[in-house]
């Protein structure tokens, strides 16, 4: 595997400095504003009480009807009506207060029935998680190169590095760690790959040291399911990675 992916990067390629447009800030407050599809009117909402939670922030996802606040706490995972809030400030493992109403929501689909929801009434962050203290630390982006460059949306190269972003600032690999501590530029290659008759997408964190690429670590990620393997090279076998 080490020697095709030192083939790949010796070919012409479309190389990429990650985009993502969020910004790490100190926590702070953020209001949201009512979600647009909210069912209940202002009278209603106003007699139903409002509650609170501290959660741990796993993503957005603007994809549906509703735009959603993945968290989770514990081991309990919670997803909440998102206001229109076009900041995009959090980052995963962020620590974030919450205070949420009960409301109703009609999903397309579904026959226009109506569910039960959480609507966030506002946000606030209380404590960095490890992702915002890696860019506040490391300060630099990742790169990454694939040689399909045609065969990934922006938005799927975004998640990806995301993702990658996220490994790397809870691996526990000694070695990307060394690396991290010493701010060595880091990249990682994307390609297609189907292992067990499954499909892929195949990453390969590296670090460059006097022209030569050196991959630290392989991960495997699951677009279907959004799991995260880790490669385990002398068993040949995928570790799920969920820290």
């Amino acid at each position: 595997m080490i020697k095709r992916f030192i083939i790949i990067c010796i070919l012409p390629l479309n190389i990429c400095t990650s985009c993502h447009s969020d910004s790490v800030k100190a926590p702070g407050h953020v209001v949201l504003a009512p979600e647009k599809k909210i069912s209940l009117p202002k009278e209603t909402l106003a007699a139903i009480p409002q509650q609170r939670i501290t959660v741990e922030f796993i993503g957005y996802n603007d994809d549906g009807d509703y735009e959603l606040f993945n968290a989770r706490k514990g081991s309990e995972n919670y997803s909440f009506v998102n206001a229109a809030n076009e900041k995009r400030t959090l980052l995963r493992g962020d620590l974030v207060e919450l205070t949420w109403q009960k409301d109703t929501i009609y999903m397309a689909g579904d026959g226009d029935l109506p569910q039960e929801a959480k609507r966030i009434v506002s946000a606030t962050k209380v404590k960095d998680g490890k992702v915002s203290e890696f860019r506040k630390g490391y300060q630099k982006e990742l790169k990454y190169y694939t040689v399909e460059a045609d065969k990934y949306s922006k938005s799927y190269l975004d998640k990806l590095y995301l993702i990658v972003e996220y490994y790397v600032a809870n691996s526990q690999n000694e070695l990307l760690k060394l690396q991290i501590k010493n701010r060595n530029d880091l990249s990682y290659s994307i390609e297609a790959q189907t292992r067990a008759d499954k499909e892929y997408t195949m990453i390969g964190i590296a670090t460059a040291f006097e022209h030569k690429t050196n991959v630290v670590q392989w991960l495997y990620f699951d677009s279907t399911s959004d799991l995260l393997y880790e490669y385990d090279l002398p068993n040949d076998q995928l570790i799920k990675f969920d820290k």
